[in-house]
């Protein structure tokens, strides 16, 4: 949406103003905002962010807190280590550890990386699967989006890509199923048969 006083730059933001009862809204750019702004008296909009900003943060410490509270008696049984000690040092104390404390290790990867499995770059050793797997996932998220805003066009197109790469997995793991020596007997085979 493009601002409705200027009209060259994006709206971003949405100006309500009641005036004698008269109800008037438009939609912004940052630049006519600012103009706007010296035009009402009596509101201070950066100390507004402010404001917000110190809600936002009072919700979140109150929210820590109860988590805090929440797993503070997590022990992993094997090495002893307190879901609170992990909370200071930030390492776990052995492979355990991702057992014991499971539930708060989610939240803590759902909220900083946005998934709790991982979605980066696959090792060079690791077969190619895993990146389409990954891709595949990937879209599924896509297409659900999708569907939900009721872009049909573009789910139809994510549900044929999701199609192709699941034929393409299981081509790929198809081939990984037969043994590396197998395909050589086979090749030698068929070199020998060409040779007659």
């Amino acid at each position: 949406m493009m601002c409705e006083d200027c009209g060259i730059r994006p709206a971003k933001f949405h100006l309500m103003t009641i005036i004698n009862g008269d109800r008037v809204e438009r939609n912004l750019c940052p630049t006519c905002m600012a103009k706007h702004q010296k035009q009402i008296p009596g509101i201070d909009f950066s100390n507004l962010a402010g404001i917000l900003n110190s809600i936002l943060e009072n919700r979140s410490s109150r929210e820590k807190e109860r988590e805090n509270t929440e797993y503070e008696g997590l022990v992993c049984e094997q090495c002893g280590m307190t879901y609170t000690e992990f909370q200071k040092c930030g390492m776990l104390g052995c492979a355990n550890c991702y057992q014991a404390f499971k539930t708060p290790l989610n939240a803590l990867l759902q909220r900083v990386h946005g998934n709790t499995q991982h979605a980066g770059r696959v090792p060079g050793g690791v077969h190619s699967g895993t990146s389409i797997r990954m891709n595949i996932d990937r879209l599924k998220e896509k297409l659900q989006r999708a569907v939900a805003d009721e872009e049909y066009e573009q789910a139809a197109k994510l549900r044929d890509t999701i199609r192709a790469l699941s034929i393409q997995l299981e081509r790929k793991e198809s081939d990984i199923k037969v043994k590396p020596h197998d395909r050589l007997e086979s090749n030698e085979e068929e070199g020998a048969n060409d040779n007659v």
